[in-house]
């Protein structure tokens, strides 16, 4: 436990650790020396570690005739930057960059004005499912010269007599065969690829016989439609995609030593399923602040669709019921446990009109969970069932609720909390919209609060282009009218 014992260990991990960008290992003379001349202090085994151990110690040897003091120097500098993280992480603070904004558009008008909203000149952009139409014409005139564009489409048959065929105008909005051959070929590259799923190879990992000589690429937009790709509107391949892409991009940019190249700044996707549920998705610190309200459905594009919640951690999934549940609700909490949230949200939603009104039903997979529940909360109803069986879930509502109706009198249950082992970490998102979607189509809900990381996340990047085309809108015809 000695101090010294602790900086040694970290000594004999430095002694095997590479340097991160040369690959030669920490000299043994220089780690020798550090150990001699530096005081023991309750920093001294965290400054050490490989993970601080950079390269300006031995710069600093390189340039300075005394070791001694060199070192000295070095493990002040080391040391108060240990101290300063220590002491930031104590206050809450973080390096964390801004997240990749997720932009979802409905239509190739809104993909075009979101490209000249977010794209900037010298941009190095991708762009799958590329038609060198409209929104590629856009995204080339926005990074002008100096940027770099590749655009990637799948092999297509082109129409031999467009006459017989409807006449050009049925394919005006499609590629055309030798249409890349003079589509600005200053900027842009475009890529055919066999089939969808090599879009990888086409962005990422280029032949030699490409403009870019078998280099590696790493883009600051990404601007895809999946519905021209693929062949359809798939939400959640289009999710999954975004994400590996993003996955891959960064990969790519941490590693290369061209201080240009930084992570995706924004995602523009075409897809009218994305827009959806960007317009339904709230993140739930901005409901439980009062920064944002719960709309009600009319305001959203589906009178069907339903509100998504995504909180993180039991306090903020609680936190959430005062402004969600009402008077009246016939709820369900999906994952109850032993019941606890489940009493928050009867206890909210009892008291309608008819006394008997509302009520919250607990439901989980574990016999001996549901068990333990009934005992500690015996006026509360609770059943077994799998979440993930709506039909289930549908059927246990005439159980308990016998002759009590809905609020809004539309769906099966009001309000749907959500609350399972697997979806509340960072991971298992595709998973969560489809239960969510499964959710809203078969029970469909006012509302669904769902304790999920990963969504809450998805909830801070996902936004949906025509909101934010109507606020501008709004701030401009606001500034024209308070003008003198």
């Amino acid at each position: 436990s000695h101090p010294a014992m602790i900086v040694l260990s970290n000594v004999k991990r430095m002694m095997r650790h590479r340097h991160p960008r040369t690959g030669s290992r920490i000299s043994h003379r220089i780690v020798v020396y550090c150990l001699l001349s530096c005081p023991i202090h309750e920093h001294l085994s965290y400054a050490f570690s490989p993970r601080l151990f950079g390269p300006s110690a031995s710069i600093i040897v390189g340039r300075t005739n005394s070791l001694s003091t060199a070192l000295k120097s070095s493990t002040q500098d080391i040391t108060a930057k240990a101290t300063n993280a220590q002491r930031h992480k104590r206050s809450g603070g973080g390096s964390r960059r801004d997240a990749t904004k997720w932009i979802a558009c409905s239509s190739t008008t809104e993909v075009t004005r979101a490209i000249r909203k977010y794209v900037i000149e010298g941009d190095a952009v991708a762009e799958l499912g590329s038609q060198l139409r409209e929104s590629s014409s856009a995204l080339c005139e926005a990074i002008g010269p100096e940027g770099e564009a590749v655009l990637v489409d799948v092999e297509r048959k082109f129409p031999k007599n467009e006459e017989q065929k409807g006449g050009r105008g049925r394919t005006d909005a499609m590629r055309r065969e030798g249409d890349e051959l003079d589509f600005y070929t200053d900027r842009a590259t475009f890529v055919e690829t066999r089939g969808f799923e090599f879009w990888r190879e086409a962005l990422f990992f280029p032949g030699d016989n490409d403009k870019g000589k078998g280099r590696q690429r790493c883009y600051d937009v990404l601007v895809v439609d999946v519905s021209t790709a693929a062949g359809n509107d798939l939400d959640l391949t289009c999710i999954s995609l975004v994400r590996e892409f993003m996955g891959l991009n960064n990969c790519i940019s941490r590693q290369s030593d061209d201080d240009r190249h930084r992570d995706c700044r924004a995602v523009i996707v075409k897809s009218g399923a994305l827009h959806d549920l960007a317009r339904r998705l709230h993140h739930a610190q901005r409901i439980v602040s009062g920064a944002q309200s719960l709309h009600e459905r009319k305001y959203h594009s589906s009178s069907s669709s339903s509100m998504i919640v995504g909180a993180v951690g039991v306090k903020q999934y609680r936190e959430t019921i005062p402004h969600v549940v009402r008077k009246g609700d016939v709820c369900i909490e999906v994952g109850c446990h032993l019941g606890t949230t489940t009493t928050i949200i009867d206890e909210a939603s009892r008291g309608g009109s008819d006394v008997n009104d509302g009520g919250c039903l607990g439901v989980d997979v574990g016999p001996n969970i549901i068990k333990r529940a009934r005992a500690k909360y015996p006026s509360i109803a609770f059943e077994v069932g799998d979440g993930f069986k709506t039909g289930q879930l549908a059927r246990m509502k005439d159980k308990h609720f016998v002759g009590c109706d809905t609020a809004d009198d539309s769906g099966i249950y009001d309000v749907v909390y959500v609350d399972i082992g697997g979806l509340s970490g960072s991971e298992g998102l595709l998973e969560a919209i489809s239960l969510l979607s499964s959710i809203s189509n078969s029970l469909d809900p006012r509302c669904i609060v769902i304790k999920s990381l990963c969504v809450r996340r998805l909830a801070s990047c996902l936004v949906p282009f025509s909101e934010v085309w109507r606020k501008e809108r709004l701030s401009e015809l606001t500034t024209k009218e308070t003008a003198p």
